[in-house]
């Protein structure tokens, strides 16, 4: 007989490990099924005695063990994948059932699929421990490095892992990367078919020849034994990071899995987030860059690159609107940028000088035209989806003088169709594409349309993947009123990506002009980016000169919760805790409240027990983000 610890792996089972009992020969890394609360529960042994061994203490037990239902899987991850598993807990204080789950996708732990062969290390495996490659440069020549690497890996009869954020990225990049070895590319991703997920996991544990695995985050826990090298691309994307608890950030998940497992780490990115940028001179992390900036700035001397600077306010001002008649003149493609969907984000009373807020959430209503028709409008809610009638007076106090600000995708369409009647429209946000295939479409005809114009928000990035003649940020200032220590450098990035697109033109409409960011962007001055934006998160405490750590709690009773944030922050004195609404602080009746901690990165976890305690003792219902991606 034998006691097994086991780690369950569930989203609402918050215990570290449980005991039970076995007779069969069961090794540690075995995926099993375990009853807890009347369900059946995948889980991860992780360590196995003799009942003889620590008979005492079975006796002194309060509880009785119970017995496994089944055996999943012999050897269904490696010790050293536990190990990180448990770090990575340990990190974003989370149970490590639940980081085990954010790797391993549900069908499979369900159904784990059979290794027939033992694959092996190659014995050319060179890599030391602790190796972080940063690589910053264009797709173009990310590709061309990344087809090396593998390359070399494959000689080494090694395997390699590119992760990427998302599917619709997964598709745009497999395409280039499996020239010449689509037969040893193996593609994951979370909306796959169940059916499919178990064929291809089987293809990668079972095939003797190299392989290439691209997928997305939620495969990391792939136990194909000669993967040499882990790349991370896009490392400045956001979907990196869980948007649920336990919100667990891949990408320093996958340094902490390198390091315990001797793979070769490499992110990639066009622009990577500051902190990233930081380290590159930092500690073992080796800096790799091909000339990037110097293709952007060059980029900039060829093309025409325009402002637009106007003190009466225009939706398309006159750069624009001259920038869509030559590319119509010649036949060319316009792409436009909108920071919003629908037509207004805001409207506001000119007589009480209230802005029109949703009942349920402390949020501005969005004016929505209804398929796009002037009279027919609505307002939505986009936090909580509700849709009401759009009243011509003001619901505080009734007064006539109702004024819309802002600039939305309609907004920008119903210019287009004042100003060029003829020109063909084509939108792209969220109102108007619902799943990717429409995306796709939608981006197909565009293609195939010339002298048309799309309008469209960050949406476009997932579909539009060929260059456009014609480029313009119509609306990029309001970005610029989040209070987010990331907006910055999301606001620059959106704009390089939007400039990368740009084969002739790329206008910026800014009522900002003296911004130096837009400066930056149009030069392609990223290292004078990076230094001022180091220079203000420097000045005010943020990473990558903190660990921040954001603790949240929601309550329908808004003095309930006061009381509990105060509680809190009395346990927290010590770490100089800062308590605040959230930037919505309301929604569908729900408050939201935050405590900010900085912590010194290099305490973080290790010399911080006490606060870690702290954390990991509070009940479910407070929320704790490691490393937010947002302080709002």
């Amino acid at each position: 007989m034998k006691i097994l610890t086991v780690i369950p792996i569930a989203k609402d089972i918050f215990k570290e490990s449980l005991s039970y009992f076995s007779s069969k020969k069961i090794k540690a890394g075995a995926l099993i099924t375990v009853p807890i609360r009347k369900k059946i529960v995948p889980a991860l042994v992780v360590s196995v005695q003799e009942t003889k061994e620590i008979k005492t203490s079975v006796k002194k037990s309060k509880f009785v063990l119970k017995a496994i239902k089944s055996v999943k899987s012999d050897s269904f991850v490696s010790s050293e994948f536990i190990e990180a598993c448990g770090e990575i807990a340990d990190y974003f204080v989370s149970p490590v059932g639940p980081v085990i789950k954010n790797f391993t996708p549900q069908v499979i732990l369900e159904n784990p699929p059979i290794v027939q062969h033992k694959i092996r290390n190659g014995p050319n495996l060179a890599w030391t421990k602790n190796e972080t490659i940063l690589f910053q440069a264009q797709k173009k020549e990310r590709l061309q490095y990344y087809k090396s690497v593998i390359r070399e890996e494959f000689a080494k009869k090694q395997s390699v892992f590119f992760c990427l954020p998302s599917a619709a990225e997964i598709e745009e990049f497999s395409s280039e990367l499996k020239k010449g070895i689509e037969e040893y590319t193996m593609v994951l991703y979370a909306k796959m078919p169940k059916k499919k997920i178990r064929e291809v996991w089987t293809r990668v544990l079972n095939e003797r020849h190299p392989i290439l695995i691209i997928a997305t985050k939620s495969f990391l826990s792939l136990p194909r034994k000669n993967v040499g090298t882990l790349i991370v691309e896009r490392e400045s994307s956001s979907l990196y990071k869980s948007q649920i608890r336990p919100y667990i950030d891949a990408r320093k998940s996958a340094e902490i899995l390198s390091s315990k497992t001797g793979l070769r780490l490499i992110f990639g990115d066009n622009i990577m987030r500051s902190e990233t940028y930081f380290r590159m001179g930092q500690g073992p992390v080796s800096r790799t860059l091909s000339e990037a900036e110097q293709t952007i700035s060059n980029m900039s001397k060829k093309d025409s690159v325009e402002w637009q600077k106007t003190k009466i306010f225009s939706v398309l001002g006159q750069d624009i609107r001259k920038m869509i008649e030559m590319a119509r003149v010649k036949n060319e493609n316009v792409i436009l940028f909108a920071g919003r969907r629908g037509h207004s984000p805001t409207t506001i009373c000119n007589d009480c000088f209230r802005t029109i807020l949703c009942e349920k959430c402390d949020t501005p209503l969005v004016l929505h035209k209804k398929n796009g028709k002037t009279k027919e409008v609505e307002f939505i809610c986009h936090k909580c989806l509700k849709k009401t009638t759009a009243s011509e007076r003001c619901p505080y106090c009734r007064s006539w003088r109702l004024q819309t600000l802002g600039i939305g995708t309609q907004k920008i369409a119903e210019e287009i169709s004042k100003f060029f009647p003829e020109v063909k429209l084509f939108k792209m946000d969220s109102d108007a594409v619902k799943t990717k295939k429409q995306g796709d479409e939608i981006a197909e005809k565009f293609l195939y349309s010339p002298g048309s114009v799309l309008i469209g928000t960050e949406m476009i990035f997932s579909h539009i993947n060929f260059p456009v003649d014609r480029v313009a940020a119509v609306s990029v200032d309001s970005l610029f009123a989040l209070p987010d220590f990331r907006i910055n450098e999301k606001i620059f990035n959106l704009l390089l990506r939007l400039k990368t697109l740009a084969k002739k033109t790329f206008i910026i409409q800014t009522r900002m002009a003296d911004q130096p960011l837009f400066d930056d962007a149009i030069r392609g001055n990223i290292s004078g980016f990076y230094k001022k934006e180091l220079e203000t998160r420097k000045q005010f405490q943020y990473p990558p000169f903190k660990t921040l750590i954001k603790i949240t709690k929601e309550n329908k009773n808004k003095i309930a919760l006061k009381k509990e944030i105060q509680a809190l922050e009395e346990k927290l004195e010590k770490w100089h805790p800062l308590s605040y609404p959230a930037f919505t602080p309301k929604i569908k009746n729900i408050y939201s409240w935050h405590i900010l901690l900085k912590i010194e990165p290099q305490k973080w976890p290790s010399e911080e027990r006490e606060l870690h305690q702290i954390l990991s003792s509070l009940p479910p219902a407070w929320k704790i983000n490691v490393d937010p991606e947002s302080l709002l």
